[in-house]
């Protein structure tokens, strides 16, 4: 192979790997199903969220028109409208900045039905896995554990050296790959794969991971976005996957 085709090979992959979130949006939207499992913990973490607010505003308003009327002022007046105004904002705020959060917390039970949905409609389609017994899925918990506790171990290292000059090149790769290494793994931990079995597959296709992982993370630093877009980081993992699986010995390969 010559340098040229192996420079393009991965230019390509690493652009494959770009193109992800949107082939997400697309697929989720054509099926229902996707749409479902897509849409119903934003829904559930956004009606939470309206239902607190609200409480909290108007609780937050008569406790405030009470105190004014124990000091001794106009509830009445300019003050204290202005006043509940920038409460009511502030409440508005708070739940603005910690959505995403909560709505990430959220999807967590619903990321694995959404992957497997998913499954059917990977390019080639991933064979499905067979029913399995209490003591296989409870090792597939294990697993899933583990290399939860692996991404968080790293993601904590990464940010320690992002301070360190050069070396923080590599954290904020490390930072983009754990990214991909979280929402490729729900496809393979469904198939048993363990840790180092999602390592290899970040390595083997370290382009398209980094890729990947780059437009994600993008869209998760983006207060509100983030939330929706963890179905697109949750299809795309699995797009990911099917894609590798029925690319070995194809052309063009990926990477």
């Amino acid at each position: 192979m010559s340098i040229n085709s192996w420079i393009f090979i991965r230019i390509q992959s690493f652009y494959y790997g770009l193109g992800l979130p949107i082939q997400a949006f697309r697929l989720i939207f054509r099926h229902p199903t996707l749409l479902f499992w897509s849409i119903l913990p934003v829904a559930i973490t956004l009606g939470l969220y309206v239902w607190l607010i609200r409480n909290l505003q108007d609780s937050t308003k008569a406790y405030l028109l009470q105190a004014f009327v124990s000091a001794g002022w106009d509830p009445n007046s300019w003050i204290a409208g202005t006043l509940i105004i920038l409460v009511k904002v502030l409440l508005v705020l708070v739940g603005a900045m910690t959505f995403s959060l909560v709505a990430s917390v959220a999807s967590a039970p619903f990321n694995d039905f959404l992957a497997e949905s998913a499954e059917q409609w990977t390019t080639p389609p991933l064979p499905a896995v067979p029913s399995q017994p209490f003591r296989a899925k409870m090792r597939l918990i294990v697993i899933d554990l583990l290399k939860t506790v692996a991404g968080g171990v790293a993601g904590l290292a990464a940010m320690i050296f992002s301070w360190v000059p050069v070396v923080n090149l590599i954290a904020v790769i490390l930072a983009l790959l754990l990214v991909s290494f979280q929402f490729v793994s729900y496809p393979q931990t469904r198939r048993g794969e363990g840790l180092q079995a999602g390592l290899r597959f970040i390595w083997k296709y370290f382009y398209a991971c980094l890729g990947f992982g780059l437009v994600t993370a993008f869209l998760f630093a983006i207060p509100i976005v983030s939330s929706l877009s963890i179905p697109l980081a949750v299809v795309g993992g699995t797009l990911l996957v099917g894609r590798a699986y029925g690319a070995e010995g194809t052309s063009p390969p990926l990477r």
